[in-house]
């Protein structure tokens, strides 16, 4: 099913207003809304055309509490965030760092909210948008997240008009919810300064064409604005490949750019330095953005503070639970979250 850009309605009406101007009982209206057949059709039709007509919406969290409490068959689970995640196997993020400290700034805001939140994966349900959307639906869950995912190409989500959407990060980058995600453009900048203040003259930024992709290309604008400012012979043209397998063009790029110090991600420089016989930090400075845990205490660079990303995709859902925002946005925002500097070994030390 395609994206559907859903009107938001007015929230702010409730029963009981639509009861106070048509004059009837609350009851009454909440009897005519659930097709109570003790109300006639011909007054359920009325009662309905008014409450569309006020922009009634009713919250979906209350409406499965009260169906619990009159003797609904299924266990309603308004309590529960559901984590949609789309890899071909259903373990296939929880070894990658980035997707861990995500989790877990996700699993850690959800309980510290009364929330507990659970993963479904496309792959358990063979990758059935339909049949996952019956499973939520018929469990009563409300809050939804778009997470992990390895199908960069996938236009098509649930059907959203019943849930509280949030995205995290890039993933599932075609729908269009509200998003939570690291400040690319801020990171970038800072670690450039940093590198500067240890009085490195010429930095080239080598990051993988996908990654750079899902940073909405902020690593490289955030570059080439930075070194706007320089003289050009301090400038130095991003190393962006397409592909990992880059060791004889990173090497073409290095003797034709020679920068002094290189801001990375995931690429294995310091490997291909080596074996060009460069030393790190004596020859060149390297950092990293978005150490991975290995990396932390032997390298410096940026501290992408995932799991408060993680933390901010859980507010955006609450947010939208608590004031009976269901479906897409009209306007989606985005929360961007700063990272920080970490000093390290594999840059020289200031000398002041």
């Amino acid at each position: 099913m395609q994206l559907a850009h859903k009107k938001r309605m007015n929230s702010g009406i409730t029963m009981a207003d639509v009861a106070t101007a048509i004059g009837v009982a609350p009851s009454t209206v909440s009897r005519a809304l659930r097709g109570d057949a003790r109300i006639s059709s011909q007054r359920r039709q009325e009662i309905k055309e008014a409450a569309e007509a006020m922009g009634y919406r009713p919250n979906p969290m209350v409406s499965a509490l009260m169906m619990n409490r009159n003797g609904g068959t299924a266990k309603v689970e308004v309590n529960t965030i559901a984590l949609i995640t789309d890899y071909v196997e259903a373990e296939g993020w929880r070894g990658k760092d980035v997707c861990q400290w995500e989790y877990e700034g996700l699993a850690k805001r959800a309980y510290a909210l009364g929330y507990k939140l659970e993963e479904f994966a496309l792959v358990d349900y063979g990758h059935d948008l339909s049949k996952l959307q019956r499973v939520l639906r018929n469990r009563g869950i409300c809050g939804v997240i778009f997470g992990f995912s390895r199908n960069r190409m996938r236009k098509q989500i649930l059907s959203t008009e019943h849930f509280a959407v949030a995205g995290l990060s890039a993933y599932f980058r075609y729908a269009t919810v509200d998003r939570s995600n690291f400040h690319g453009l801020y990171n970038v900048r800072l670690a450039l300064d940093k590198m500067t203040e240890r009085g490195y003259r010429k930095i080239g930024l080598v990051v993988p064409e996908m990654n750079n992709r899902i940073s909405g290309y902020l690593w490289s604008a955030g570059t080439l604005d930075w070194q706007r400012h320089l003289p050009r012979n301090r400038r130095c043209l991003p190393f962006i490949p397409d592909s990992d397998s880059s060791e004889g063009v990173f090497i073409k790029w290095m003797q034709k750019e020679k920068p002094d110090a290189l801001l990375v991600y995931k690429l294995p420089v310091k490997l291909w330095l080596g074996r060009m016989g460069y030393r790190v930090p004596e020859d060149i400075g390297v950092a990293y953005l978005y150490r991975t845990r290995r990396e932390m205490d032997s390298t410096a660079g940026i501290d992408g503070n995932l799991q408060l990303v993680g933390a901010a995709a859980i507010d955006l859902v609450v947010a939208n639970l608590s004031t009976n925002q269901m479906g897409l946005p009209e306007n989606p925002k985005e929360v961007l979250v700063k990272g920080f500097w970490c000093d390290g070994p594999t840059l020289k030390q200031d000398d002041s």
